[in-house]
């Protein structure tokens, strides 16, 4: 394509950064997002909400210059930004509110999209990545399907080619969150065309992708699913484990996925009242996303955090689980919720006066990143309560096993077996266990189920272990 049809398409203010190189390019290998050079590259991201509100502008123009506000993100150590929109923020003529002109005088008189070019096209000049989000159908409220009565799929596939032709030449652009928090009705491989968001994603990614062949596709999960799904409750957008039995036809290196994942600040789930919360939550976000890393895709959180200690008691110790948990699958980027203070259940990286940081947050982040800080102290020890109960060791191989319960409750539980070679020389394992219950998900080993025997095996990456190695899978039983 030539650049002058491209500049044509975009019409954006910053066009000039198309003229300059077409070099740049995103991609996914080995469960890493890479830039066009093959570099892999860390996305220290934080959501900037407003432009899928009726604002259609993100939010804190009112009390502050946007520039200052993105000197102050990259001061703080983010690089990305994941942009909610709208669909009426891309076609509406009427200006965007909630802006004081005074102090944003380079806004005066252009429309939400005129907006949203300058804040885009300003991250990509700083050297900063933008993932565009889907977020709102109407503005107002997350829908449960990609489509509503009032907005069909083919007004949304529209969209997501707009914004790809718009922004496909914008260097730090690296894709698109094709519809944000899939919950409700929302189904996956269920064989119906109406509801499978996993159907609807490829449909997705199909039009995009030809406008924007370096972008990457970010694919969130569902809610609750008939099939293939355990039944540890999940938050919107946060239930992955249904792709282990119905993968998505999307080109592996543009596939990102990007569940979401909240504590008990944004809402009081079963699993947060165990009385071994939060050493529980491993296994359930193994079981939710996490299982995926292990199998090569590449997982990136595209909403997490809470009030941390603002709010419900436990959410420190939620948060600082869910980080160790990230740091040990190598999960070191992500985007957090949010920079606005503004968000009711999670408050923000910045505080109610849009101006003071919340460093404890900030430090938070900061290990996961890697920057050699300190852990944040939880509130609590983060030990088991509750003892776990070890299986005496199967002979058969010289591989011991030990079996910890990570959550009960009336009609099943769930818990994590940890296999270990105790013998001298290298080997496969393959262990049996007794289990109460049927099995209805079991992640990081193939196994059987024969009446109250547990058959199982290692899969590639986890099925050689070295003399003393370990290694754990997890499942969910109803009964």
């Amino acid at each position: 394509m030539k650049i002058t049809t491209l500049c044509k398409r975009l019409a954006l203010a910053g066009c000039l950064l198309a003229s300059t190189s077409m070099a740049w390019s995103y991609e996914i290998n080995a469960g890493k997002v890479l830039d066009g050079a093959g570099k892999a590259i860390q996305l220290r991201g934080v959501n900037w909400f407003g432009f899928e509100t009726n604002n259609h502008v993100v939010h804190g123009l009112w009390a502050r210059n946007w520039t200052e506000m993105i000197t102050q993100m990259q001061a703080q150590g983010f690089n990305a930004v994941r942009l909610p929109f709208c669909p009426a923020t891309l076609h509406g003529s009427a200006p965007p509110s909630s802006i004081d002109y005074g102090r944003n005088a380079d806004l005066q008189g252009l429309s939400a999209i005129q907006v949203m070019d300058k804040v885009v096209t300003e991250l990509s000049n700083r050297g900063m990545y933008v993932l565009l989000d889907h977020h709102t159908p109407d503005c107002q409220t997350i829908s449960e399907l990609w489509y509503t009565q009032s907005y069909s799929e083919q007004q949304w596939i529209s969209d997501l080619t707009f914004v790809a032709q718009r922004y496909a030449g914008v260097p730090g652009v690296i894709g698109i969150d094709i519809k944000n928090e899939p919950h409700g009705a929302a189904t996956w491989g269920t064989g119906n065309n109406a509801t499978d968001w996993n159907r609807a994603a490829e449909r997705a990614a199909a039009a995009v992708l030809p406008l924007a062949p370096h972008w990457l596709i970010a694919v969130e999960g569902i809610g609750e699913n008939p099939s293939c799904s355990g039944s540890n409750a999940h938050f919107w957008g946060g239930n992955l484990e249904p792709l282990a039995c119905t993968p998505l036809n999307i080109p592996a290196n543009r596939l990102l996925l990007a569940p979401h994942t909240y504590g008990p600040d944004v809402y009081v789930q079963p699993y947060f009242n165990a009385s071994n919360f939060p050493s529980n939550m491993p296994a359930i976000w193994d079981q939710h996303f996490g299982q995926f890393v292990q199998a090569g895709y590449a997982v990136m959180l595209g909403e997490f955090g809470g009030k941390f200690g603002r709010g419900d008691a436990r959410d420190v110790q939620w948060q600082n689980a869910l980080v160790d948990y990230m740091v040990g699958k190598g999960m070191r980027s992500g985007f957090y919720w949010s920079w606005n203070p503004n968000s009711g259940d999670t408050g923000g990286i910045l505080d109610d006066d849009w101006t003071t940081v919340r460093t404890d947050k900030v430090q938070l982040l900061k290990r996961l990143w890697g920057d050699g800080t300190t852990p944040t102290t939880p509130t609590t020890p983060t030990t088991p309560t509750t003892p776990t109960t070890p299986t005496p060791p199967t002979p058969t191989g010289g591989f011991s096993v030990q079996e910890m319960m990570d959550s009960v409750w009336n009609a099943g539980y769930c818990q994590r077996v940890r296999v270990t070679n105790q013998g001298t020389a290298a080997g496969n394992w393959a262990i049996t266990i007794p289990v109460s219950g049927t099995i209805n998900n079991l992640w990081n080993a193939t196994w059987t189920q024969a009446g109250s025997n547990l058959n199982a095996s290692g899969v590639d990456w986890n099925k050689t272990l070295a003399p003393g190695a370990a290694a754990e899978f997890g499942f969910c039983a109803a009964r």
